[in-house]
């Protein structure tokens, strides 16, 4: 086989698979560029059989099979152009970056239909317009070229790949059409049909080749401003949390310090003229006030990405426990792996929801499990944190002395995709695990 006839087979193979992955691009992200494009090299693949028949016909000796083949090889090759130029407006948005070749190109959108009818009337009806078609070609050529360097002019983005990859088909096809008009002068000549399509089938090679890169530098670019709006958004993110949590710790937090200075003030002023028939409201606004600048500390700590990190986060449960259980009478113990990695990081919701899980089973051992210790261990086994809080309590009698304790403490398990246990052995046993990114 010689060596012309493997690459004419390779080309046919090229624009086949080519076309049937720009129309699965089309049926991904719905971009009718993509789909003209793809007919555009669907049909390149059926114009060659019809142009080289010896190559793709069976029974090149039937008579009939060849005239079917010319009867669409020039109704094929306008329709070629019809699909590119649909292509080039709709990539390039002509009808936003310059109406003037937008109007050029519909006019040629047009004319395409209009020399694909009439070859393919003349060809039914057996008229030889060899040399008009000729002609025709060789006045649209220059008119083709202005209308693709025109394009330079509007910056659009990746439309340079797309320009120089029209300017060589141009080219190509030109050097084809002579080798065409050539070898029906010498029909005898070294130059043969197969031959003479070699050139332009070369340029849309590389015309191929050109348009699949500006596809993949788009979606590389593509790609990276999404990464780019994704690390702003969490910029903005973490810079409102940031406010937020001054916007706290400034205004709520001084707010409440000043509360229980003078709630700590009237309670020692109400002592000195204790009625023991009164209710002691300055004791109760001074607990209250207690009550929510811890509560509004667990929100800035969870707030914070600076506390992300797993260590930190048992680090700040030890700190509770130890300031929770103080003057309780209840022993707390805590223990954490050794080996737990300072770098391994929490989300915001992981860390909020495991803490406050952890706050409401300290206060239900301090109320109700009649404890004289408790115990917290934390774990991570094969990228899973483990934590589990105990006591040496009267264990659960009921569920009713968790009230809503139980289910709330399920609920924002649920909410990190976590797992939640509870049941008696020697007291109250919790374990809640969670998978870590």
């Amino acid at each position: 086989m010689a060596t012309y006839s493997i690459f004419i087979y390779f080309f046919e193979s090229v624009t086949v698979f080519m076309g049937l992955y720009f129309f699965i691009q089309f049926s991904i992200l719905k971009k009718r560029e993509y789909l003209f494009y793809s007919i555009y090299l669907l049909l390149l693949g059926v114009y060659y059989v019809c142009a080289i028949p010896e190559l793709f016909n069976p029974k090149p000796g039937i008579n009939s099979s060849v005239s079917i083949f010319e009867l669409f090889k020039r109704p094929v090759q306008f329709s070629i152009s019809f699909f590119y130029t649909l292509f080039i407006i709709y990539y390039l948005n002509l009808a936003k970056q310059s109406k003037p070749l937008y109007r050029i190109f519909k006019f040629f959108l047009v004319l395409y239909v209009i020399l694909a009818t009439a070859c393919f009337t003349g060809n039914t009806i057996g008229t030889n317009y060899d040399t008009i078609y000729y002609i025709i070609s060789l006045i649209m050529f220059p008119i083709q070229m202005y209308m693709v360097t025109a394009l330079f002019k509007y910056k659009v983005p990746y439309a340079k790949y797309i320009i120089w990859g029209s300017i060589n088909v141009l080219i190509g096809s030109l050097t084809t059409m002579f080798l065409g008009i050539s070898m029906a002068k010498n029909p005898g000549g070294s130059i043969t049909n197969a031959i003479s399509y070699i050139p332009v089938m070369v340029t849309i090679v590389v015309d191929i080749f050109l348009f699949t890169l500006a596809l993949q530098r788009k979606i590389a670019d593509n790609e990276k401003s999404l990464i780019n709006a994704a690390i702003a958004r969490q910029q903005a993110v973490a810079k409102e949390r940031e406010r937020i949590i001054a916007d706290l710790h400034d205004d709520v937090g001084g707010g409440l310090s000043s509360i229980r200075m003078m709630s700590d003030l009237m309670v020692l002023k109400e002592g000195e003229n204790a009625d023991p028939n009164s209710p002691n409201f300055a004791s109760k606004i001074s607990s209250t006030a207690k009550d929510i600048a811890q509560r509004m500390n667990t929100i800035i700590w969870s707030l914070n990405t600076e506390n992300d990190s797993l260590h930190n986060f048992a680090e700040y449960v030890r700190q509770h426990g130890v300031s929770f259980f103080e003057n309780s009478g209840i022993k707390f113990n805590y223990t954490a792996s050794p080996d737990l990695p300072e770098k391994k990081l929490l989300s915001g919701g992981q860390r909020k929801n495991l803490f406050l899980i952890t706050k409401e089973s300290f206060h239900n051992i301090l109320k109700h499990s009649g404890a004289t210790e408790a115990d917290v261990a934390i774990t991570l086994i094969q990228n899973k944190l483990r934590l589990v809080i105990k006591d040496n309590g009267k264990g659960l009698q009921n569920n009713n002395s968790f009230g809503n304790g139980l289910k709330n403490m399920q609920k924002r398990m649920t909410e990190i995709q976590g797992n939640f246990d509870i049941h008696t052995h020697n007291g109250t046993v919790i374990t809640v695990s969670v998978q870590l990114g």
